[in-house]
């Protein structure tokens, strides 16, 4: 007799059990989505892997995984597609996300990391931009006679630019290089 009440409560369980929420969900980016590729299958898909099955919407902790792989997809670009039944519907991270008690999260997710996105990128033409550009070289310094004392100072041109024993800058185009 017990048998057949564990044998009965087995088969409710296995009738009860459905594959996880986050399981329905994959990205792949939209520009890969060409009837060519869809034809060859030559296109890159990514799941959140996935293969729990539960009595209730999510496996213990998936919510947190749907959300994060959403704010991931969200934040690239990717066209998100939920498949149920066979039917796949494609949306944005913000409109998956809004069946879910944690759709904030996602929105503000998805924001928060296109701004570190937009950031990074500026960073990086900043580097760019400062490593293409030549750099000023400073000047310099030799020792020259200007009249009959010697001074230290920069020659640019055919100009020496000095400072004399006062602490005066000054200028002059007669001047010998020493040395």
């Amino acid at each position: 007799m017990a048998a057949n009440t564990t044998a009965k409560k087995t088969a409710d369980t296995a009738d009860e059990l459905h594959p996880c929420e986050c399981s329905k969900y994959d990205a792949v980016f939209p520009d890969e989505l060409t009837e060519e590729n869809l034809a060859s299958g030559s296109y890159q898909v990514f799941e959140t892997g996935c293969t729990a099955t539960t009595k209730r919407q999510f496996a213990p902790g998936h919510d947190a995984k749907l959300k994060s792989a959403l704010i991931k997809w969200g934040a690239l670009g990717l066209d998100i597609r939920r498949t149920e039944g066979g039917v796949a519907t494609s949306a944005s991270a913000d409109k998956h996300a809004a069946r879910y008690a944690f759709a904030h999260m996602v929105t503000a997710g998805v924001k928060r990391a296109e701004a570190k996105a937009i950031e990074r990128r500026r960073k990086a033409e900043e580097r760019a931009a400062k490593k293409a550009a030549p750099k000023a070289k400073a000047p310099k310094k030799v020792t020259a006679k200007v009249g009959r004392w010697e001074r230290t100072g920069t020659v640019e041109g055919d100009t020496f630019t000095y400072t004399d024993a006062k602490g005066a800058t000054k200028t002059t185009t007669k001047f010998a290089l020493i040395g």
